[in-house]
């Protein structure tokens, strides 16, 4: 796939991070402001669809555990992983998403959204088998979670901003 033949520093440092599950924080700041994200520079920015390959096809390291574990990026283009299965965990916190992550009738191990800022998210039939957290979240648009969605184990969603309200 070209994506992974032209792959920027911070996608490198993501990608080499991912199968030993290790975290990557690209936060000048703990308490940056991810809504501030747009203001980001190339060296914190990562394509959607290179974190869609990762998750999909990348190798695991023998005796790790992979994880994608992101701390203060932005995020470009749809996160797209319809129909996909993820068995890794995925936690993208104080991000700033710029389109709507694409999560109808995934199945996830994990998912943490913690603090991050996103355009909306579709996440209609989602299945997930542990923790999905999404606290101090804001979403600016439209939040499709129903339709059959598995939720196995804990939601966590306290302090989210929906466009005007609360999550």
């Amino acid at each position: 796939m070209s994506e992974t033949n032209d792959l920027t520093p911070a996608e490198v440092c993501i990608w080499r991070a991912f199968p030993r599950g290790e975290s990557v924080d690209f936060r000048a700041a703990e308490n940056e402001d991810p809504a501030l994200g747009n203001t980001w520079g190339a060296e914190r920015t990562v394509r959607a669809s290179v974190l869609r390959t990762l998750l999909l096809k990348a190798p695991q390291e023998e005796g790790k555990i992979a994880a994608l574990k992101i701390a203060g990026a932005r995020i470009t283009g749809v996160l797209d992983l319809k129909y996909a299965t993820i068995d890794a965990a995925i936690r993208l916190s104080h991000c700033q998403f710029d389109g709507v992550p694409d999560l109808y009738g995934a199945q996830l191990r994990q998912l943490n959204l913690s603090k991050s800022v996103l355009p909306g998210l579709n996440s209609a039939a989602l299945r997930v088998e542990g923790v999905l957290r999404m606290t101090d979240c804001r979403m600016r648009g439209p939040v499709r979670l129903g339709g059959g969605a598995d939720l196995q184990g804990t939601v966590h969603g306290t302090g989210g901003v929906h466009g005007a309200g609360r999550l």
